[in-house]
């Protein structure tokens, strides 16, 4: 009898036990508000559930979000979603997929689960490429096509290598000479044999040079300050290279908001091409306000007010202030394009800084004249000098009898010079390429000055995109210095410090290497530091980290302490908001200083200054 009555449950459960049944969008109920409480694909091999989901508009509320309301179904732009992965497949090659679903009702709370099926087939394949030209003189004058095109025979067609291809073609002939380059696209798909065709039409046009230009736009600014970054004269071959690295220059300029470099509007194709530079002026001033925190400098603002052509020429004047709980700056600096030439300019800035480490407290005033020059696009060099003086207070005594006589006040008078090699795409956020630094300080009594010594830097980085959004990040860093009299002609604040959030992050700030015996750090005169840093976006603006750094602190010169190495693990967060990116970082030290925590957390918000 037991059995029997828990069979009947069982079947009553099975009946009726859920009220979510399968169902369309005609089945809803009009002029109801129905909210979406899932949404699943299934059968779909070729692209993952979170790349699909991606692709239509409807939305389920994130797991990790649960105090939100749950989205709106609209059943319209639900019936257009299925459209929009038919043709999300179809633009990936697969023609003949097919998009099915059923929905989950729940009549009670107004919910709708949607269950999205997927039958990919089978993806359509190249089985040909053709270029062939067009015009009067289809191909005499056409360059040898690169044999690499972006797309392949034999690789499943998609619609974007379809369309690069022809972009593609049309870059290349305007690279090379022809600025009326033309290209059309065709693709004839066999559906019984899962085969596609496809024709590219070149017309190249006649081999074209660069006429004058003019510029359109400039109002305030001289047009001559556009002209002159112009990488191109007349009468050279027409390039689609100069033409960007030309815009690139203008736009570096930071005078204009937007710039177009251009043909002319004219009729008919002539040899010789007149072209146009369109820009739109920026406000000649400005006054910009930045506020952010950080776990070491805790409060940090900034306020700066600058002048983009002061006294015309392109010349520009900056007033800053900045304020933390480390530091405190105040800056004027001076910038000169075109000094002699185009690709140099000269720097001048005042600052007058504070400095409170755990070591000591810096007071600073420093004139700081340098000469920038740009050999090419990824190498450039800088020639300065020093003038600075110093005054240290708040010395531990431990400190001086760690390090000896500390001189308290003094001038650092000397030269510097240095060198940088960037190839990387992006300067906030690299993802390829590498950076190499290199730079040389000197003071002496030679240039008038108290301290005697030099100090020399390199560091590298190197960003390797793996696949799959993810960039592997490395850097090594290595320093050198030494005095070139007593060890008291060293100045404190220059020797080599490490640990922190720009450095090895499962340390404090300057926690690693060397320490008095009150605590302090008393840093070094040799420095290796490095990191491995794997990257890659989570979610939306979140993006996540696995780091291993290491580095050490040697307080001898040309020590560099390989064999000593202190290392740290941790992982990061980072996420773009309103008043910069929040970053937070949690280091895990592998051997921490004597009394420090096994763990180190690094958070910031806002830019870093």
């Amino acid at each position: 009898m037991t059995d029997e009555i828990l069979l009947l449950v069982f079947v009553a459960l099975l009946c009726c036990g859920s009220n979510l049944p399968a169902a369309t969008v005609k089945d809803l109920e009009a002029g109801r508000e129905w909210r979406v409480e899932e949404i699943s694909i299934s059968g779909n091999v070729r692209f993952s559930e979170s790349e699909l989901l991606a692709a239509i508009l409807t939305r389920a509320r994130p797991w990790y979000l649960p105090w939100e309301s749950r989205p709106l179904f609209d059943p319209v732009t639900f019936t257009e979603d299925l459209e929009r992965l038919r043709r999300f497949y179809e633009s990936h090659g697969y023609f003949e997929a097919r998009v099915s679903y059923k929905l989950e009702i729940n009549q009670e709370d107004s919910l709708v689960a949607a269950r999205i099926e997927i039958e990919e087939d089978q993806p359509v394949i190249v089985s040909e490429v053709r270029v062939e030209g067009t015009g009067a003189a289809p191909t005499v004058a056409v360059p040898p096509l690169p044999p690499e095109l972006p797309i392949k025979r034999g690789q499943i067609f998609t619609e974007e290598a379809y369309q690069k291809t022809e972009q593609f073609l049309r870059e290349f002939l305007l690279q090379h000479g022809y600025a009326y380059a033309a290209t059309e696209r065709k693709a004839e798909v066999d559906l019984e044999q899962n085969r596609v065709r496809i024709l590219y039409s070149v017309d190249a046009g006649p081999p074209s040079v660069f006429g004058e230009t003019v510029v359109e736009g400039a109002q305030d600014v001289a047009p001559e300050l556009a002209l002159r970054e112009l990488t191109y004269r007349p009468g050279d071959q027409f390039s689609l290279d100069k033409i960007t690295e030309s815009r690139d220059k203008i736009v570096r300029l930071d005078l204009f908001s937007a710039v177009r470099i251009a043909p002319q509007p004219i009729t008919g194709k002539p040899m010789v091409v007149p072209m146009q530079v369109t820009v739109v002026e920026k406000p000649p001033r400005d006054l910009r306000i930045g506020v952010g925190y950080g776990t070491e400098d805790e409060f940090r603002a900034q306020v700066e007010w600058q002048h983009r052509n002061w006294l015309g020429g392109g010349r520009r004047v900056s007033v800053l202030g900045k304020y933390s709980s480390i530091e405190i700056t105040g800056q004027a600096k001076f910038i000169q394009p075109h000094f002699f030439s185009p690709r140099t300019q000269a720097i001048a800035s005042f600052r007058q800084d504070r400095g409170d480490e755990e070591t000591f407290l810096l007071h600073a005033s420093r004139f700081n004249p340098r000469i920038e020059h740009a050999f090419t696009d990824k190498l450039a060099g800088f020639v300065g000098y020093r003038l600075e003086f110093h005054t240290l207070d708040k010395i531990d005594a431990a400190t001086e009898d760690a390090l000896g006589e500390v001189t308290r006040k003094g001038l650092i008078s000397g030269p510097s010079v240095g060198m940088v090699w960037n190839t990387t795409d992006n300067p906030l956020n690299p993802k390829s390429g590498e950076m190499v630094s290199v730079s040389l300080d000197h003071s002496g009594e030679i240039w008038g000055g108290k301290f005697d010594f030099y100090k020399l830097a390199a560091e590298a980085r190197k960003y390797l995109p793996l696949g799959w959004e993810t960039v592997l990040a490395t850097r090594l860093k290595i320093g050198i210095a030494d005095a070139l009299g007593k060890d008291k002609d060293y100045p404190l604040p220059e020797r080599f410090f490490s640990g922190g959030e720009k450095s090895v992050r499962g340390f404090g700030r300057r926690r690693l290497g060397p320490l008095s015996a009150s605590d302090d750090p008393i840093g070094g005169l040799s420095l290796i530091e490095g990191s491995f840093e794997l990257r890659r976006p989570l979610w939306r603006e979140i993006g996540g980290a696995l780091f291993l750094d290491f580095g050490q602190v040697s307080r001898r010169a040309f020590d560099i302490p390989v064999d000593d190495l202190k290392f740290s693990a941790g992982f990061g967060f980072s996420y773009a908001t309103l008043i910069g990116p929040m970053r937070l970082d949690v280091g895990f030290p592998f051997k921490p200083p004597k009394g420090d925590r096994p763990w180190q957390v690094h958070f910031s918000i806002g830019a870093f200054f």
